[in-house]
């Protein structure tokens, strides 16, 4: 068994890191676990816990959904938090549109579904996680920082690939190891 998903790996640019290290300044009195910029990711599928003969399945999967879609990229502009204004969860940059990322998602949902897995609950909501937020001293300190760190500025993401990562929790934080990746038709 392998815990498994299944993103696209991004670099964000300066802009966003010097909008993370705005962030991690400004609210380091709160319990916040940050994300390791090296292991940035957007999520298309979490599988959670996989059986090993599921892999191979997984790659045809992956493979046939690729050759049936052409690469694309969509702009980030977006900063969110999970959770509600009085109990946030996750912070996250995200896009206003994405519906070619959802297309995509649907048609991996659906040969997912086929082997066995349990559908993805709740909306698709393409993100890129910052941290996982375990305690705000402030809600309403915490809520002006957030409103005032509202990006004003884009950046492309590009779609060219999916990769199947195996993902262990150590610790010292999460280690990604990539199992296989599909291209996108160009």
């Amino acid at each position: 068994m392998k815990r498994l998903f299944i993103a696209t790996k991004i670099e964000l640019d300066e802009r966003y890191f010097a909008l993370m290290k705005n962030l991690q300044r400004q609210l380091a009195g709160d319990k916040i676990v940050w994300v390791d910029s090296k292991l940035q990711h957007l999520t298309l599928r979490f599988l959670g816990q996989t059986p090993d003969e599921q892999i191979p399945k997984l790659k045809r999967i992956m493979n046939d959904v690729a050759n049936h879609n052409t690469a694309f990229s969509m702009e980030m502009d977006k900063l969110g938090v999970f959770g509600s204004r009085y109990a946030p969860s996750v912070l996250w940059l995200g896009f206003n549109e994405f519906e070619l990322y959802r297309q995509l998602f649907e048609q991996l949902e659906a040969k997912i579904l086929d082997l066995g897995f349990e559908p993805n609950h709740g909306n698709v909501v393409p993100h890129i996680t910052l941290g996982r937020i375990k305690e705000t001293q402030s809600k309403k300190f915490f809520w002006e920082i957030i409103e005032k760190n509202k990006p004003d500025f884009r950046q492309a993401i590009s779609i060219e690939e999916i990769t199947l990562y195996q993902s262990r929790l150590q610790p010292t934080g999460p280690i990604y190891t990539p199992l296989h990746t599909a291209r996108l038709k160009q």
